[in-house]
C-alpha cells in the first residue's frame, strides 16, 4: 500500500481551447472552446462508444493515483494534446489504529 497520493494539474492549457467570460458579479471564469481539437487529432478506436460523441473530450484531471506512475501516465496524455502540468503529492496518509471493539 502507498503512503501517498497523486493527482494531476493543469497548469497552463493550449492557445484557443479556451477563453474567459465575464460574469454578472464581475467574476472571470474560464470555459472550454466548443469544437476545438489538438492539431491532427481524431477519435480512433472505441472512443465515440465510450463517450458519445466523436467531438475532442479532455481527459479528466478529478481523479486521484495511488501511483506516481498512474498519474504520469495522465499528466503525459494531457501534454500530448498541448496542456501542461504538474503533478502533485499528497501528504503522508495516516490511517488510525483500529481498536478491539472494531476488529
Amino acid at each position: 500500500m502507498t503512503d501517498y497520493l497523486y493527482r494531476v494539474v493543469i497548469t497552463s492549457m493550449p492557445e484557443g481551447s479556451t477563453f474567459d467570460v465575464e460574469l454578472p458579479d464581475g467574476e472571470i471564469v474560464t470555459e472550454l472552446t466548443p469544437g476545438w481539437a489538438p492539431a491532427g487529432w481524431k477519435p480512433e478506436g472505441n472512443y465515440v462508444e465510450m463517450l458519445g460523441t466523436t467531438d475532442f473530450v479532455w481527459p479528466t484531471t478529478r481523479k486521484t493515483y495511488k501511483s506516481r506512475s498512474a498519474a504520469k501516465k495522465r499528466a503525459d496524455l494531457l501534454r500530448r494534446y498541448g496542456a501542461e502540468c504538474v503533478i502533485q503529492r499528497s501528504s503522508r496518509i495516516t490511517w488510525p489504529e483500529i481498536e478491539e471493539s472494531e476488529a
